[in-house]
């Protein structure tokens, strides 16, 4: 009788917990680097996920592909921000830098549009490295965004 009770009561637990999995951010779009270039409106403050080389450091943006990485061609990239507390946690020395990612994120505009060719910025929450499909980074904490709501 008692195995029946923690049984029950395991089975109870587990339950919860994946009705709290289930109330994680869904994304809504998966899109690409020029598509944001091209038309960042249509994507602004929606959950996305979206292909490209993530050159991390003093850069901290997905290019379209290896060429526009290597050549630092900013124009051809988006500006990913992971808000990081301090730098060891951060994408940037994370092993995603230099590699073909897929980041996921809410796509925001940009503070100044006019004043930069960045009219917006993804705010990331995952990275996964297409070589192998492993994380190579995810927020551990609350975005500036959920701390808004």
């Amino acid at each position: 009788m008692r195995l029946i009770g923690l049984t029950l009561g395991m089975l109870i637990a587990f339950a919860s917990l994946s009705c709290k999995a289930s109330e994680q951010k869904t994304y809504q779009l998966q899109t690409s680097v020029i598509r944001l270039i091209a038309a960042p409106e249509e994507h602004y403050d929606k959950n996305i996920v979206v292909d490209g080389i993530f050159i991390g450091y003093s850069e901290n943006n997905l290019f379209f592909d290896e060429r526009h990485a290597e050549y630092l061609l900013r124009p051809m990239s988006i500006n990913v921000l992971d808000d990081s507390e301090d730098e060891e946690g951060s994408l940037s020395v994370s092993m995603c830098n230099g590699e073909w990612v897929e980041l996921w994120g809410t796509f925001i505009k940009a503070v100044d549009p006019d004043v930069s060719y960045f009219k917006g910025r993804l705010v990331v929450d995952k990275a996964v490295l297409h070589k192998n499909g492993d994380t190579c980074w995810q927020r551990t904490k609350p975005s500036f965004l959920e701390q808004r709501k």
